[in-house]
């Protein structure tokens, strides 16, 4: 029974300083939390990370030992986040989150994109889960970088260097993203709604005037598409103008057979549907 007794108190007292503990004022951490943004272009890339400092200590080949999976940071893993599809060092990643790991070396550092983020430092680190691996020479600095860092620092609408700073070492590495390629996707997302509203007036009988303006505007933003033509070719043969529709229509096939791709296919039939009706019209 005294031996029960003395375990209750010792349960209690432990309790009672955990409890003491977790109320109690919160102190610095020796590696707080880090976080940086940026857009260029259309994408945004972030980074999450702990921010150890040199506290006089012997940081590579020391703190950080050479040529081992480092997590880039202190705590859990450092996270890179990449809004879009980028390009780094010729390879394509997708958009989403990573961990960036590195394997610090005298005179070359590995550069680790891994699709592992999701960890407490390298701990858990599998190179089977590497996205891309490359390497890039650190740089020496003059001055002495206490708190590591990372810096994002946009060179064009389609490039952006990202940049660890630590102590008198500074990597760099370029991601790239085609910017272009997403604006021309936008742009074609706006024909696609032209042509999808003009087609819509076509179907239900309404003002073909805009249902022919629409058309022509999906059509300056892409005369190649099979799919723009044809609407334009249905607008203009409900207008009554079949010479115009049968020009439309015949390009449209045309652009359709050279693409041979699924979208055409599910249109195909309708595409020949349209040039047989005005063909059968000129007669």
């Amino acid at each position: 029974m005294k031996n029960f007794s003395t375990l209750l108190v010792t349960a209690f007292a432990a309790l009672t300083i955990t409890q003491a503990n977790a109320q109690g004022p919160k102190l610095p951490a020796a590696s707080p939390a880090a976080s940086v943004k940026q857009t260029f272009g259309l994408t945004d890339i972030t980074i999450d990370y702990s921010s150890p400092a040199v506290k006089g200590r012997t940081i590579w080949g020391g703190l950080v030992p050479y040529d081992s999976v480092w997590r880039t940071g202190a705590n859990a893993a450092t996270v890179i986040n990449f809004s879009t599809n980028v390009m780094i060092n010729g390879n394509k990643i997708k958009s989403g989150k990573y961990a960036l790991f590195t394997i610090p070396g005298r005179d070359m550092w590995t550069v680790i994109i891994n699709s592992g983020y999701d960890q407490w430092g390298a701990f858990g680190y599998q190179k089977s889960m590497d996205v891309l691996r490359f390497t890039v020479k650190p740089e020496m600095t003059n001055d002495v970088k206490e708190h590591m860092a990372f810096y994002l620092d946009p060179t064009s609408d389609s490039t952006c260097n990202v940049t660890l700073r630590w102590e008198k070492v500074r990597v760099t590495f370029e991601v790239k993203a085609n910017t272009l390629m997403m604006m021309q996707k936008g742009f074609e997302g706006m024909g696609n709604t032209y042509a999808s509203a003009a087609n819509y007036y076509v179907d239900n009988k309404l003002d073909l005037n805009k249902a022919e303006q629409w058309a022509m505007m999906a059509l300056d933003m892409n005369k190649s598409s099979f799919y723009y033509n044809y609407v334009a070719a249905r607008v203009m043969q409900a207008k009554g103008d079949n010479k115009e529709a049968l020009k439309y229509a015949e390009e449209s096939k045309k652009l359709g057979e050279a693409a041979n791709d699924d979208f055409y296919h599910e249109f195909k039939g309708r595409v020949e549907k349209l040039l047989a009706d005005l063909n059968a019209a000129k007669k």
